[in-house]
């Protein structure tokens, strides 16, 4: 017999598709979609990996990385907000939608400098400091039970 290795962090979603999998043999793929919760043609695709490529067939399939989905124009023009205007990540979305006209989602401003490429990049100082758990501090009077139970 044929011995397989699988990542560490694969292994535990292989051995869930392989139950599946022989569950789904055994009561077949209607029965083995209800029983998990899954679309039928999920259950079908990974009994046909199973059958074709046995346990391996059964890794998952999905890129290591995603593929970056901003344009390297839209990268270049963050860069001068987020060096020179020392912005964060929502007010450069602002300044990219009012000063060039692109709409971007709120977290791929702050992504791209993530890279090694941006390391030594200073970090983004905000104006005023920001309110913290020092709004709800214990100096307050706190009403207790014995207060309120005490008024009526």
């Amino acid at each position: 017999m044929e011995t397989i290795v699988i990542a560490p962090q694969y292994r535990l979603r292989v051995k869930q598709r392989v139950g599946v999998v022989a569950y789904a043999l055994e009561h077949g793929l209607k029965g083995a979609s209800r029983r998990f919760g899954l679309d039928r043609k999920t259950v079908r695709a990974w009994v046909r990996r199973r059958r074709a490529a046995g346990a391996t067939g059964l890794l998952p399939r999905y890129p290591r990385t995603r593929p970056t989905r901003l344009p390297d124009e839209v990268v270049r023009r963050i860069e001068p907000a987020r060096r020179a205007l020392r912005y964060g990540a929502p007010r450069t979305r602002i300044w990219l939608r009012r000063v060039h006209k692109r709409t971007v989602s709120i977290a791929p401003p702050g992504r791209p400098f993530g890279s090694s490429a941006c390391r030594g990049w200073p970090a983004v100082v905000h104006a005023r400091p920001r309110r913290g758990s020092s709004r709800y501090s214990r100096s307050r009077t706190r009403v207790t039970p014995s207060r309120w139970m005490s008024r009526s």
